[in-house]
């Protein structure tokens, strides 16, 4: 009776303990994945030179089909803001020696981005493969990881708020208002900005039944 019960107390730890083992193998996202040496998503570009010091130039490129504003540092880092606001939108790093949270950097395996950061979403874009994680407390943030093609390793970081989705889409073109209402203006506008082609619309109200937009 004892043996047996010996037996079950040693099956019970070891199911314990690779238990934690998988959990430990298993990883989860913490905020720090969505910035880049104290450059974060929705900084102001006036912020970046005290961060990462004088860029070398600025120049207007693409990223997820989006025209943006880049601050480029060297060859292997970019820093983009929306040409509307001056907000960091997207954050690309290609430096191989750069090291993300828990060593995850350029040459690092499937399996260590999902002992890091958990199991992320597999999307192909522009004939890319990347690795994409979101922020829990934004999902607008995204974490995406561009993978060789044919080992899936890492070999560059793209951080950023751009839009995936049509829905995505249709938020940032709705853009924003480039400076908010006086308290006593005296103004029937609901809602406009700028779209992503940098076209002005909005809507007003004519009365409490029909509105226009422009």
């Amino acid at each position: 009776m004892k043996r047996i019960v010996m037996c079950v107390l040693v099956l019970c730890m070891c199911m314990l303990s690779a238990t934690a083992l998988a959990a430990k193998k298993t990883g989860s996202l913490q905020p720090e994945d969505f910035g880049y040496k104290g450059v974060a998503l929705g900084d102001d570009a006036a912020s970046l030179a005290e961060k990462l010091g004088e860029a070398d130039f600025d120049t207007d490129i693409v990223v997820l089909d989006q025209t943006v504003k880049a601050y480029i540092y060297g060859s292997d880092l970019k820093i983009a803001v929306d040409p509307r606001n001056n907000k960091v939108v997207a954050i690309l790093c290609k430096d191989k020696d750069y090291k993300a949270r828990d060593g995850v950097t350029y040459g690092s395996t499937r399996a260590k981005l999902l002992q890091v950061y958990g199991k992320g979403d597999k999307l192909k874009r522009d004939g890319e493969i990347y690795y994409v994680y979101r922020n829990p407390e934004d999902e607008k943030q995204k974490l995406m990881l561009s993978l060789e093609t044919t080992n899936y390793y890492v070999e560059s970081f793209l951080i950023t708020s751009l839009p995936l989705t049509e829905e995505e889409q249709a938020e940032y073109d709705m853009g924003e208002f480039p400076t908010e209402l006086e308290d006593n203006q005296d103004d029937n506008r609901l809602s406009g900005g700028f779209n992503s082609r940098g076209e002005w619309w909005a809507q007003y109200r004519v009365n409490d039944h029909i509105t226009v937009g422009i």
